[in-house]
């Protein structure tokens, strides 16, 4: 996926390509970035335990569907161990 930016002051196939990589891969960062702050509010929220380690370990998380499945925990979990477990989502 490529972007043709208005107003880019270069037109060259080689610029285009690598702006375009540039923003989608910013954009990618921004959603994991705004999917770990919304799980970390929604735990804060909820009061449920986070150790350092654990925060860091929800900031760092690029993984869809293993964000998909802290989501769905978060909302009825009462510690970290119940979210960070193995197998299917609980709740």
């Amino acid at each position: 996926m490529f972007i043709t930016p208005k107003g880019w002051p270069v037109s060259s196939p080689f610029a285009h390509k690598h702006y375009s990589r540039g923003y989608y891969d910013g954009w990618e960062e921004g959603k994991f970035e705004g999917k770990a702050s919304f799980l970390l509010y929604v735990l804060g929220r909820r009061a449920v335990p986070l150790s350092d380690a654990d925060r860091e370990r929800i900031a760092t998380c690029t993984d869809p569907a293993l964000m998909s499945i802290w989501a769905q925990r978060c909302i009825s979990i009462t510690s970290a161990e119940e979210l960070f477990a193995e197998g299917r989502p609980v709740g």
